[in-house]
């Protein structure tokens, strides 16, 4: 993506390279004792969140697994014939319901949906009732990059891009190749339909500000690089394999550019992209200026 978005540019700019996600806003507070408590407050959220979601995540990496349901999938579901569906809604539709809960975010909202749909499709599709609180675990992949990638390096189409490039990383350390992420547990718990819509968005708030308060991503990470270093590919990807097959879904958010993007001169409306190749059902949120697209590969067979 960083390379393709290399090759991009402003449409309103043919010279200005396409800008990925807001600038860092983080300013150094001062203030007194109340300051100081809440630091030591929340490096002891850190903490504490950190070790419970690592502990969960080896368990997961081991043995734990999901209960099956209609949607589970395991070894071998990625080699079944697959269904594509999509379904659009208003950037603005979103932005009402956030704002109806406090310090809500889209992030909420998309995950808020997802967690009602599953609950619908298995009250639909489960031959017997479903256990009331059975937890229905996902997969989020984290991108841990402090830069947002090699679309910053300033590439010239031609013969020299290759050195320029190798120059560029060379001088700047923080940039290598290949990808670097985390992985999130973020689990949901099925229960029926209640009174409240919004209570929906209340507990997926709740989860996901728990799991932002933690350094998971960044302990899944080590453990993957850990593994990569002694042991090799082979067994990092038996242990990313064994961790797919023991949840349920994946959820990857694709962050759009802050303006139009054109590629070769040729406005770009929209970008739809998809893996097939997960042994599980995969939910992915493409962003557009006012939709956003969800394919999901449901992997149920009769």
């Amino acid at each position: 993506m960083s390379m393709f978005l290399a090759s991009c540019r402003q449409v309103d700019d043919s010279e200005a390279l396409p800008t990925i996600g807001p600038p860092s806003s983080a300013k150094r507070r001062r203030g007194g004792v109340g300051e100081w408590c809440k630091a030591v407050e929340r490096v002891l959220g850190v903490v504490w969140f950190t070790l419970v979601f690592a502990v969960e995540f080896v368990l997961r990496s081991m043995w734990a697994s999901d209960r099956k349901t209609p949607v589970s999938g395991g070894e071998g579901v990625e080699l079944w014939p697959r269904k594509l569906a999509t379904a659009r809604f208003q950037l603005e539709d979103m932005k009402a319901v956030k704002s109806a809960v406090a310090n809500a975010t889209i992030n909420d909202v998309l995950f808020e949906i997802i967690s009602v749909g599953l609950f619908k499709y298995l009250d639909h599709r489960s031959p017997n009732p479903v256990r009331e609180r059975i937890p229905i675990m996902g997969v989020a992949m984290v991108n841990l990059r402090e830069q947002q990638g090699l679309q910053l390096i300033e590439l010239n189409c031609g013969a020299g891009i290759n050195r320029e490039l190798s120059n560029s990383m060379k001088g700047n350390p923080g940039l290598r190749w290949g990808n670097k992420f985390g992985i999130l547990l973020l689990p949901v718990h099925y229960h029926r339909s209640s009174g409240d819509p919004l209570e929906y968005l209340r507990k997926a708030k709740s989860m996901i500000d728990r799991k932002k308060k933690s350094l998971e991503a960044h302990f899944s990470y080590r453990i993957g690089d850990i593994v990569m270093t002694y042991l090799g590919a082979r067994i990092v990807s038996l242990l990313n394999y064994r961790i797919v097959c023991s949840t349920t879904f994946t959820i990857s958010n694709v962050l759009g550019p802050h303006k139009e993007i054109a590629v070769v001169g040729n406005p770009i409306t929209y970008i739809r992209a998809n893996s097939s190749s997960l042994p599980h059902v995969r939910l992915q949120n493409t962003c557009g200026s006012s939709f956003f697209v969800f394919p999901s590969l449901l992997q149920h067979m009769e």
